[in-house]
Protein backbone atom coordinates (compact mmCIF):
# COMPACT_ATOMS: atom_id res chain seq x y z
CA UNK A 1 0.00 0.00 0.00
CA UNK A 2 1.40 3.39 -0.86
CA UNK A 3 1.23 6.60 1.11
CA UNK A 4 -1.63 9.02 0.61
CA UNK A 5 -0.84 11.83 -1.84
CA UNK A 6 -1.29 15.46 -0.93
CA UNK A 7 -1.46 18.48 -3.19
CA UNK A 8 1.59 20.64 -2.96
CA UNK A 9 4.94 21.47 -4.44
CA UNK A 10 7.42 18.91 -5.67
CA UNK A 11 10.25 18.50 -3.19
CA UNK A 12 13.80 17.46 -3.94
CA UNK A 13 14.38 14.57 -1.52
CA UNK A 14 18.03 13.72 -1.02
CA UNK A 15 20.34 12.16 1.58
CA UNK A 16 21.59 14.52 4.25
CA UNK A 17 25.33 14.02 3.88
CA UNK A 18 26.29 17.12 5.89
CA UNK A 19 26.48 15.35 9.28
CA UNK A 20 26.94 18.52 11.37
CA UNK A 21 23.83 20.07 9.77
CA UNK A 22 21.82 16.87 10.25
CA UNK A 23 22.91 16.55 13.87
CA UNK A 24 22.04 20.21 14.52
CA UNK A 25 18.51 19.70 13.15
CA UNK A 26 17.96 16.51 15.13
CA UNK A 27 19.34 18.01 18.34
CA UNK A 28 16.93 20.91 17.90
CA UNK A 29 13.99 18.53 17.43
CA UNK A 30 15.00 15.92 20.02
CA UNK A 31 15.22 16.74 23.69
CA UNK A 32 18.65 16.18 25.20
CA UNK A 33 20.12 15.47 21.76
CA UNK A 34 18.64 12.02 21.34
CA UNK A 35 15.43 10.11 21.09
CA UNK A 36 14.29 7.03 22.93
CA UNK A 37 12.78 4.32 20.78
CA UNK A 38 11.61 1.07 22.32
CA UNK A 39 13.48 1.91 25.51
CA UNK A 40 16.80 2.61 23.78
CA UNK A 41 18.48 5.99 23.36
CA UNK A 42 19.35 6.77 19.74
CA UNK A 43 21.73 9.64 19.02
CA UNK A 44 21.82 11.69 15.80
CA UNK A 45 25.11 10.14 14.71
CA UNK A 46 23.44 6.69 14.71
CA UNK A 47 20.88 7.50 12.00
CA UNK A 48 20.65 8.09 8.31
CA UNK A 49 18.39 10.83 7.02
CA UNK A 50 16.81 12.39 3.99
CA UNK A 51 16.01 16.05 3.64
CA UNK A 52 13.16 17.57 1.68
CA UNK A 53 14.28 20.69 -0.15
CA UNK A 54 12.31 23.37 -1.95
CA UNK A 55 14.31 26.01 -3.82
CA UNK A 56 17.39 24.51 -2.13
CA UNK A 57 16.00 25.29 1.35
CA UNK A 58 15.58 22.48 3.86
CA UNK A 59 11.86 21.98 4.54
CA UNK A 60 11.87 18.70 6.46
CA UNK A 61 13.88 15.72 7.64
CA UNK A 62 13.13 12.01 7.97
CA UNK A 63 15.61 9.88 9.89
CA UNK A 64 15.87 6.11 9.85
CA UNK A 65 17.93 3.09 10.78
CA UNK A 66 17.80 -0.66 10.48
CA UNK A 67 17.63 -2.42 13.81
CA UNK A 68 17.36 -6.18 14.31
CA UNK A 69 16.55 -6.58 10.61
CA UNK A 70 13.66 -4.08 10.80
CA UNK A 71 13.52 -0.81 8.84
CA UNK A 72 12.50 1.91 11.33
CA UNK A 73 11.66 5.45 10.38
CA UNK A 74 12.65 7.25 13.58
CA UNK A 75 11.59 10.82 12.95
CA UNK A 76 9.54 12.73 10.44
CA UNK A 77 9.81 16.48 10.85
CA UNK A 78 8.31 19.31 8.86
CA UNK A 79 10.61 22.25 9.62
CA UNK A 80 8.37 24.85 7.95
CA UNK A 81 4.70 25.55 7.44
CA UNK A 82 4.92 24.12 3.91
CA UNK A 83 2.21 21.50 3.29
CA UNK A 84 3.11 18.09 1.92
CA UNK A 85 6.62 17.85 3.36
CA UNK A 86 5.89 14.90 5.65
CA UNK A 87 4.01 13.02 2.94
CA UNK A 88 6.82 13.53 0.42
CA UNK A 89 9.39 12.29 2.93
CA UNK A 90 7.24 9.31 3.92
CA UNK A 91 6.71 8.34 0.27
CA UNK A 92 10.47 8.49 -0.27
CA UNK A 93 11.18 6.41 2.83
CA UNK A 94 8.71 3.75 1.71
CA UNK A 95 10.44 3.59 -1.68
CA UNK A 96 13.87 3.28 -0.05
CA UNK A 97 12.71 0.48 2.26
CA UNK A 98 11.17 -1.37 -0.71
CA UNK A 99 14.32 -0.92 -2.80
CA UNK A 100 16.41 -2.36 0.03
CA UNK A 101 14.19 -5.45 0.06
CA UNK A 102 12.30 -4.90 3.30
CA UNK A 103 8.82 -6.42 3.53
CA UNK A 104 7.60 -3.71 5.90
CA UNK A 105 8.51 -0.45 7.58
CA UNK A 106 7.86 0.51 11.20
CA UNK A 107 7.53 3.73 13.12
CA UNK A 108 7.29 4.24 16.89
CA UNK A 109 5.28 7.07 18.47
CA UNK A 110 4.31 7.96 22.02
CA UNK A 111 0.74 7.28 23.10
CA UNK A 112 -0.14 11.00 23.30
CA UNK A 113 0.82 11.74 19.71
CA UNK A 114 -2.62 11.39 18.15
CA UNK A 115 -1.77 13.68 15.19
CA UNK A 116 1.01 11.26 14.17
CA UNK A 117 -1.22 8.26 14.86
CA UNK A 118 -3.85 9.72 12.55
CA UNK A 119 -1.26 10.64 9.89
CA UNK A 120 0.23 7.15 9.75
CA UNK A 121 -3.07 5.26 9.92
CA UNK A 122 -4.50 7.32 7.05
CA UNK A 123 -1.52 6.16 5.02
CA UNK A 124 -1.94 2.45 5.70
CA UNK A 125 0.03 1.87 8.90
CA UNK A 126 -1.50 -0.41 11.54
CA UNK A 127 -0.68 -1.09 15.18
CA UNK A 128 1.94 -3.84 15.39
CA UNK A 129 3.04 -3.60 19.02
CA UNK A 130 2.21 -1.71 22.18
CA UNK A 131 5.05 -0.99 24.59
CA UNK A 132 3.21 -0.40 27.87
CA UNK A 133 4.99 1.83 30.41
CA UNK A 134 8.17 2.24 28.33
CA UNK A 135 7.99 6.06 28.41
CA UNK A 136 7.90 5.98 32.21
CA UNK A 137 11.03 3.80 32.17
CA UNK A 138 12.77 6.10 29.67
CA UNK A 139 11.89 9.15 31.79
CA UNK A 140 14.05 7.76 34.61
CA UNK A 141 17.08 8.01 32.29
CA UNK A 142 15.99 11.25 30.65
CA UNK A 143 14.03 13.38 33.16
CA UNK A 144 13.42 16.01 30.47
CA UNK A 145 10.75 13.76 28.90
CA UNK A 146 7.54 15.48 29.96
CA UNK A 147 4.86 13.74 32.00
CA UNK A 148 2.20 15.02 29.61
CA UNK A 149 2.28 15.49 25.87
CA UNK A 150 -0.16 16.56 23.17
CA UNK A 151 -3.18 18.29 24.70
CA UNK A 152 -2.13 17.26 28.20
CA UNK A 153 -2.38 13.51 27.55
CA UNK A 154 -0.20 11.54 30.02
CA UNK A 155 2.81 10.04 28.20
CA UNK A 156 3.34 6.44 29.30
CA UNK A 157 3.45 4.07 26.34
CA UNK A 158 4.65 3.71 22.76
CA UNK A 159 2.73 2.52 19.74
CA UNK A 160 4.73 0.66 17.14
CA UNK A 161 3.04 0.97 13.77
CA UNK A 162 3.84 -1.03 10.64
CA UNK A 163 3.06 -0.91 6.95
CA UNK A 164 3.54 -3.78 4.53
CA UNK A 165 5.64 -2.91 1.51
Amino acid sequence: MSALSEEGPSFDIRPMTDRPALEAVLRQRWSDGGVFVRGRMIRPQEVEAFGAYLDDRLQGVASWRVEDGVFYMLTLNNLTDQRGVATALLDHMLAVARAQGFASMRVVISNDNWPALRFYQKRGFALAELHVGVVDVMRREMPSIPERGVEGIPMRDEFELEIAL
